[in-house]
């Protein structure tokens, strides 16, 4: 019991200081953004759980892109007792001169299963519940879509050359989960009243609403796993809202966004352990010597840690849950009845987390205590071996958090390569520099080439200190630079891009039509580029779902259908990633390349078979070859490309996709050609670069309050950085002044000592920057990374600027004591 007060009064004493204090804050702001990250994501899926159970609209739903044969239909209505068939298909609805991008759901008599539908007679009319959709010859526009397209019911719209009554505005869908909280506008007419074969697209589906007990559920779970490869089910009980996932991969990006902070965590936490060490060295010297042994000592030390540790994680919760409110009730407009409840179990593996990336910081120190004599225990010992612990422990804490929350491990090791390379430099550059400042002063007098002696006889010391603030300006770069940057170079490449529409999907048989308006609108068809759909049901004979439980960008990809195309020869806005090329004249059909970002990202190697289900049918493929873009002959190219003497051997409709360039007159006859074509997929270029604006607007605001934590935990670091060397600094001022030495030469020692490490950090932290926009930009866009040389000669300046400035009032205030009090320090 006294072991422990004695450990709880020392951790008191370090609180009294400024390490121990900064220390407490690096830890509480870590926890504070963990926290609130854990608890914000556990809100939203237990949401998502009971939105599960209020709106699915039926037991279970069975979601295909390829549509059942007869026998499948039939097998699955033998298993279920009751059944609705939903088609859902995306087409441009137009009224006169206006068109929008619609949802358009076929329903039959038998919809809705479970549930009522809502509509009005205008988008804010009172409400009514129907237990049946439209009729034949009817379509029902939700009121987004209604007031868009001016209509109104009673009015007359033409799909596909079939006229259609408004009957009724759309207000609620008792399955409207399946459609999760996207803003596409929807529409629903009944089965029958649309010619299927004018509607059809690689993006549709078809939906089949189930009604049957847990038994029969499992039935027909198991019957789909086999039967149907590329479905998917969700169930009301035990199943997965369709946005859990998506909301996972959110989380696991702003997880890797926590690496940058705990990197800088790290960073300020090994500097001021410096003075932690310090007194722990003194204290375990001083109980060694009253008989205590070194194992009850080290317990004590960690007994303070620990101690310290549940005060950080006390600050971190309470600023958590304030956070987590604000954000939850900025939430409620996308998600009503969404609340701030507490969720004990991931707030407490949040805190596991912290504590063993934290711990696994401590442990050098403790290593060092374990190992040290009781001479050296009183003594200073050189550090040299143990930087290169600290530094080992440090990123492997930082992987670990990496490996918890990535989900693209490409994108996340270029990005850990980046930094590892700027230690690298900045580690070569500090040992070079002082190294030839010292060779360069030994022949000459003055306060520079002093200096560089004395920064020579603190080379480890000062190398860990150019890494921490040179990781610091690394990181703070890297956060508001490449974003900055990133914007300009998208925008610019946006507005390059070839033709003004581009063309996303359009069928065999639309192409004269297509071409035959461009020669009537005075417009021209830039590219076409054929393609099949293909849905990636099994990797080496496993299926897609069973390949891997971590949520992914490129696997939620990967379970809708993809653009299959192929090429004889290299494409000439392609190079070879890996792997080896097909010839030309090639009768072996079965293989096929992929991006290299996708092989990475589902751990695919050449040699693997992909299976796809292509027009209803499985085709397999060897994995030969990767192959990369690259600008120049055009911006459309594909994930996955086979032989051309694959094309006869498989049996589906070609598609293309392409660009187009119009005059300004033809884009008012747009509403013709969709007219005549409502499957027709047309996205405008100034509609890409509107998304592209606005995605750029979020991402910014995201970027402006992630940029605060980084410059906060920057400022952290660059006062442990005065912090921990401050003994050091008292010892070397107050030796000189007893030598004579006046404390105006003083401060310009302080000065060069402090320039001179600015400097190699600025260097180390730009080449960092520069060195992870040339892998990122290359790899994610195939864009060359040209920074703003302006902006970065000013960052330099700037970061220079504020460490000498720091260092500089440290030095004068430790000038501002008398000699003795300097030496005793």
């Amino acid at each position: 019991m006294n072991a422990l007060w004695l450990a709880l009064e020392n951790g008191w004493r370090d609180l009294q200081q400024q390490h121990g204090r900064i220390a407490l804050a690096t830890q509480s702001a870590l926890l504070f953004f963990l926290m609130t990250l854990s608890l914000t994501s556990a809100s939203i899926q237990s949401y998502l759980a009971d939105n599960l159970d209020q709106m699915l609209g039926s037991d279970m739903v069975v979601e295909s892109h390829a549509a059942l044969t007869g026998d499948e239909e039939r097998a699955l209505r033998r298993l279920a007792p009751r059944l609705s068939v939903t088609k859902i298909s995306d087409i441009t609805m137009t009224h006169q001169d206006t068109w929008a991008r619609v949802q358009l759901k076929r329903v039959d008599d038998a919809y809705p299963l479970q549930g009522k539908l809502q509509i009005g007679d205008t988008p804010v009319a009172r409400q009514r519940a129907v237990s049946r959709g439209p009729g034949v010859g009817e379509i029902w526009l939700e009121s987004r879509l209604a007031t868009k397209l001016g209509t109104q019911p009673g009015d007359t719209l033409v799909i596909g050359g079939t006229r259609l009554r408004l009957g009724a505005i759309l207000l609620h869908e008792p399955d409207r989960i399946m459609e999760g909280h996207g803003t596409t506008q929807r529409a629903m007419v009944h089965s029958q009243s649309l010619d299927a074969a004018s509607l059809a697209s690689s993006k549709g589906r078809t939906r089949y609403l189930v009604t049957a007990d847990e038994e029969q559920q499992r039935a027909i779970e198991e019957w789909v796993r086999t039967a149907l490869p590329g479905a998917t089910v969700i169930r009301k009980i035990g199943g997965r809202h369709p946005l859990a996932s998506f909301w996972q991969r959110t989380e696991n990006f702003l997880g890797l966004a926590a690496v940058i902070l705990v990197f800088m965590g790290a960073v300020a936490l090994d500097m001021t352990t410096r003075r932690w060490l310090a007194s722990m060295r003194y204290r375990l010297a001083l109980y060694t010597s009253f008989g205590v042994n070194t194992r009850t000592g080290i317990a004590m030390a960690l007994g303070q840690w620990l101690a310290g540790f549940i005060l950080a994680v006390l600050l971190g919760t309470m600023l958590a849950t304030l956070a987590y409110g604000l954000i939850v009730g900025q939430l409620q407009e996308q998600f009503p009845g969404l609340d701030a409840a507490w969720h004990w179990l991931p707030a407490l593996k949040t805190i596991g987390l912290v504590f063993v990336l934290l711990l696994a910081l401590q442990v050098p120190s403790f290593l060092q205590l374990r190992r040290a004599s009781l001479l050296s225990l009183i003594r200073n010992p050189a550090e040299n071996s143990f930087v290169w612990h600290r530094l080992f422990w440090s990123i492997a804490s930082v992987t670990l958090l990496a490996a918890v929350y990535s989900d693209n491990w490409l994108l996340t090791g270029m990005t850990l390569a980046a930094i590892a390379a700027a230690l690298v430099l900045m580690v070569a550059l500090t040992w070079a520099v002082i190294r030839l400042g010292d060779l360069w002063g030994r022949r000459r007098a003055g306060l520079l080439p002093f200096a560089f002696f004395i920064m020579r006889q603190r080379l480890f010391a000062k190398s860990a200190q150019v890494l921490g603030l040179g990781l610091s300006g690394l990181l703070l770069l890297f956060t508001l630079m490449l974003m900055r940057d990133l914007g300009t170079t998208m925008e610019q490449y946006g507005r390059s891009h070839d033709g003004n529409l581009m063309i996303s999907e359009a069928g065999a048989n639309q192409i004269a039509g297509i071409r035959q308006w461009a020669t009537q609108t005075g417009s021209s068809v830039r590219a076409l580029r054929p393609f099949v759909s293909a849905q990636l049901v099994a990797v080496n004979g496993t299926s897609l779902s069973e390949l891997g439980d971590k949520p992914s960008d490129t696997l939620a990809t990967l379970k809708d259908p993809i653009r299959l195309s192929w090429a004889g020869a290299m494409p000439r806005n392609n190079r070879l990633a890996g792997g080896r090329w097909w010839s030309a004249d090639t009768s072996n059909w079965r293989q096929i390349s992929a991006e290299p970002e996708v092989m990475t990202d589902m751990g695919l190697g050449y040699g693997d078979t992909l299976t796809y289900q292509i027009n209803g049918k499985l085709y397999a493929f060897t994995l030969v070859a990767s192959h990369a873009f690259q600008p120049g002959h055009g911006s459309i190219t594909f994930w996955f490309q086979v032989p051309l003497a694959a094309r006869a051997r498989i049996e589906a409709p070609t598609l293309y996709m392409g660009s187009m360039e119009l005059p300004e007159p033809a884009w008012d006859a747009l509403a013709g050609l969709w007219q005549q074509y409502p499957s027709l997929a047309l996205v405008p270029l100034r509609e890409l670069t509107e998304r592209f604006d606005r995605t750029l607007w979020i991402v910014t605001r995201l970027t402006s309050g992630y940029a605060a934590m980084v410059l906060l935990l920057a400022l952290f670091v660059l006062a442990a950085s005065v912090s921990g060397f401050s003994a050091d600094d008292r010892q070397k001022n107050g030796l000189l002044m007893s030598m004579g030495v006046s404390k105006a030469d003083c401060l310009k020692l302080s000065f060069y000592d402090w320039s001179v490490t600015a400097l190699i950090a600025a260097m180390g932290a730009i080449a960092g920057t520069w060195s992870a926009g040339l892998l990122i930009y290359r790899s994610q866009f195939n864009l060359t990374y040209r920074p703003d040389l302006v902006w970065v000669a000013g960052m330099v300046v700037a970061m220079v600027a504020s460490v000498c400035l720091v260092g500089f009032i440290a030095c004068r205030q430790s000038l501002n004591v008398s000699v003795r009090e300097l030496m005793t320090s």
